[in-house]
């Protein structure tokens, strides 16, 4: 075989460079003016960074360049970069929020309060509020979101796992509803395609289709496996369904996103 005739594997987007905007390296180097510059960028990606009133809206403003505040010149209220956000009031540097952004959007497997304070010289308790703050930033518009289009649905079975015994005699058959513990659940996904994504947990796949008609707009087209529990959806959606003992994708209808 030649090895010009080989197919090139696609590479994954996580492994290459379009992945890697937010260094820490990078930031190290910052000055705090920088730091600032780069904050009212993320802020404000509309205006390239050019400070918004968060009370009313206006983008004229006056620039304070001692203290790094801003003063509308409709309202006449002052605010910084973070006034209107989780992070207001905040006392740590410009660079140190950065770099705590960093490390918490790519840490692999998450980051606790305990080793993001050792790399950045916080208290415990205070790296411990920061990524809380974080969190709930990235679900802050979550209860609101609605999704169109083309949405895929999938449930995926998380807890509620019971220790077998040591001893082969002792075991029970854990498959059985008397052996459960009662504290699985089901978290549920719908997925927008080139869109946003809402998760619900749930006791049942059933319990979560009042959940998605609320969620997804009428005229969506619902992609789902071949679950009985989405079988009230075809009332409201239109509905694609592909059975996973057969293949991944089959006639249009793929459930791959929602189960990544």
């Amino acid at each position: 075989m030649q090895l010009a005739s080989l197919t090139p594997v696609a590479q994954h987007f996580l492994m290459s460079a379009a992945a890697r905007t937010l260094s820490l390296v990078d930031l190290c180097d910052l000055s705090e003016d920088a730091a600032h510059k780069m904050l009212c960028t993320m802020r404000w990606p509309d205006t390239d960074g050019a400070p918004i009133c968060p009370n009313c809206s206006c983008a004229a403003v006056y620039t304070y360049q001692s203290r790094r505040l801003f003063k509308c010149k409709a309202c006449h209220r002052q605010f910084s970069v973070t006034s209107g956000t989780s992070l207001a009031y905040r006392k740590l540097r410009f660079r140190t929020l950065l770099m705590a952004f960093s490390l918490f959007v790519n840490a692999a497997k998450g980051i606790s309060s305990l080793q993001l304070s050792r790399y950045l010289g916080l208290h415990a308790k205070t790296a411990f509020v920061l990524l809380h703050k974080l969190r709930c930033a990235l679900t802050s518009n979550a209860a609101t979101t609605q999704l169109s289009g083309v949405v895929e649905i999938d449930g995926g079975w998380f807890g509620g796992h019971v220790r077998p015994e040591n001893q082969r005699v002792a075991r029970i058959d854990r498959r059985r509803r008397q052996h459960q513990s009662g504290k699985r659940r089901c978290v549920v996904v719908m997925r927008q395609r080139g869109g946003p994504t809402v998760t619900a947990v749930v006791k049942h796949e059933a319990e979560a289709v009042p959940i998605i008609r609320r969620r997804v707009t009428r005229g969506s087209t619902v992609h789902a496996d071949e679950a009985g529990a989405w079988d009230e959806l075809h009332a409201s959606f239109e509905m694609k369904r592909i059975n996973h003992r057969e293949a991944f994708s089959k006639d249009g209808a793929c459930t791959n996103q929602a189960e990544s």
